[in-house]
């Protein structure tokens, strides 16, 4: 209705000043002022409302091109700022890497990019850096028993992580134990030279049929012969434990044949054991061996083992 009424009142107002303008005669100057005094008057005011209106237009531009400017710099940020996330790494700051890891039972086989060869026992877990091949190859042993087979690549040294250790070689044959339940990391050599630190000193440079230990809590050191592995009797299923915690050997023939093992004494775990078996084997020959060496006894149910005495 108040709609109705405004387009009727400017429909009068536009036929008053039709009817008006009809009226006037085109021959004569038109002049729509009483006098001179309402003429300087109405020019003025007409000046004032010019002048306002400039300045609100200079305002409202200057706002405008502020906001643009506003806009323009947000987005170039937002921009900025995911190609900041999209960007490669700068000098290893965030390195990405590649987990793989063997299940209970499998015997994984990883093929690197450089040729090498990664070989896990069940139970182990490796990160490999993206892209592998920068100035160096390097991977991460977090857990288990690795057999590195490495192309020789004098320009990109292999570098093998694990724990506060790394080991370095240009391309040879080692085996790298990090059982999370022993004290003791092991790096055994085969075939070649590697070089073992710390982050604090050199640790050792092995030559075949060598093996390092490093204690993580007193960080001692420890060089000595070991021939107890060849490459074939590793990649075979040969396990050799050797003044192991009775849980460490728990822990290595659970993953080897997919059991659960458990103990009925609780004191049985620091048990040290020596023992050596193949994946092949009869489980149940294996724990024979326990009973015959070390005096335990064993349930079997499914797939759980429980250790007694």
């Amino acid at each position: 209705m108040a709609k109705k009424n405004i387009f009727a009142q400017r429909r009068k107002t536009d036929l008053q000043a039709e009817a008006w303008f009809d009226r006037s005669n085109d021959n004569i100057p038109f002049e729509a002022f009483a006098d001179e005094e309402e003429k300087t008057q109405t020019g003025e005011e007409m000046l004032t409302v010019i002048r306002r209106k400039l300045k609100e237009q200079r305002s409202f531009r200057r706002w405008r091109n502020v906001a643009a400017a506003a806009v323009i710099l947000v987005t170039a940020s937002v921009f900025s700022y995911r190609a900041y996330l999209a960007s490669p790494p700068i000098n290893g700051m965030a390195q990405a890497w590649k987990s793989y890891a063997a299940n209970k039972g499998e015997f994984k086989k990883i093929l690197l990019p450089d040729s090498s060869v990664v070989h896990l026992r069940p139970g182990s877990k490796i990160a490999i850096a993206q892209p592998f091949i920068q100035q160096t190859r390097q991977l991460k042993l977090e857990i288990g028993e690795v057999y590195f087979e490495v192309s020789h690549d004098p320009v990109h040294p292999f570098l093998v992580s694990t724990g506060p250790i790394t080991t370095e070689v240009l391309g040879t044959k080692f085996i790298i134990n990090n059982d999370a339940l022993s004290a003791d990391i092991h790096v055994a050599l085969l075939s070649g030279k590697v070089a073992v630190r710390s982050q604090k000193a050199q640790l050792g440079i092995l030559l075949p049929n060598h093996q390092l230990s490093f204690n993580r809590n007193t960080e001692a050191v420890k060089l000595e012969n070991s021939n107890a592995y060849s490459s074939e009797n590793w990649l075979n299923g040969e396990y050799i434990l050797e003044d192991v915690p009775l849980k460490s050997f728990a822990k290595t023939f659970g993953n080897a044949f997919s059991m659960e093992v458990r103990f009925r004494q609780e004191a049985l775990e620091k048990l040290k054991v020596s023992i050596q078996f193949n994946r092949y084997d009869n489980f149940k020959t294996i724990l024979d061996q326990l009973k015959l060496i070390h005096g335990l006894q064993y349930e079997i149910k499914d797939k759980e083992v429980i250790l007694m005495r």
